[in-house]
């Protein structure tokens, strides 16, 4: 599939038409992908893991189940659009090769800040194991590590570290997330293949 492609997720109970009126809903000669009904490509397979993996860490929710379609173009059609457009969840863009490359970095880095997470969550049971112990042999209670306990009231309220953060919005930023049309693309005439 040529660049750029759009990819559009919706929610997964969404009624989409057969493909050929996908197809007229984006212009004929627009090429469309979408997972089960056609001959499954590994790269877009791979893409559109890579993307849903990406937007349930930004939005911090690990249990979205999604639909996708996959189109090259510009524009996301807006007969689309006004026949679910409340069922969107997010459009996300790849540009090029490259970025395709990009977006699979980040990714693993999106893979290792939830590992960070996880280890804090083990340190904070661990910390809390050892105060209810010292709790339990000497009835007293820890009380000059007001750092580490504000720390953990934090994640425990869904606090970011900056690191996290930064993360969330250079894949936003890379996937050129929520964007429904390539203004910034429409000169350019030439597609490249993938």
């Amino acid at each position: 599939m040529k660049y750029p492609q759009g990819y559009i997720f919706l929610e997964e109970k969404t009624q989409l038409p057969v493909l050929s009126t996908l197809q007229a809903w984006f212009g004929a000669g627009t090429e469309i992908y979408m997972r089960n009904p056609q001959k499954p490509s590994k790269i877009l397979n791979d893409r559109i893991a890579l993307l849903e993996e990406l937007h349930r860490y930004e939005m911090k929710k690990s249990d979205y189940q999604m639909r996708c379609i996959v189109f090259c173009g510009t524009c996301v059609s807006s007969t689309l659009l006004l026949a679910n457009g409340t069922n969107v969840i997010k459009v996300y863009w790849i540009d090029s090769a490259k970025q395709a490359q990009e977006i699979k970095e980040v990714s693993e880095i999106i893979r290792t800040s939830v590992l960070f997470s996880n280890h804090v969550h083990r340190v904070q049971q661990t910390y809390q194991a050892m105060s209810e112990y010292i709790r339990k042999k000497t009835n007293a209670e820890l009380v000059g590590d007001d750092e580490i306990q504000r720390f953990f009231i934090g994640r425990n309220w869904w606090t970011t570290s900056e690191a996290e953060i930064h993360i969330r919005q250079i894949a936003k930023n890379e996937t050129r997330a929520g964007v429904l049309r390539r203004i910034d693309l429409e000169d350019s005439k030439s597609a490249t293949s993938m």
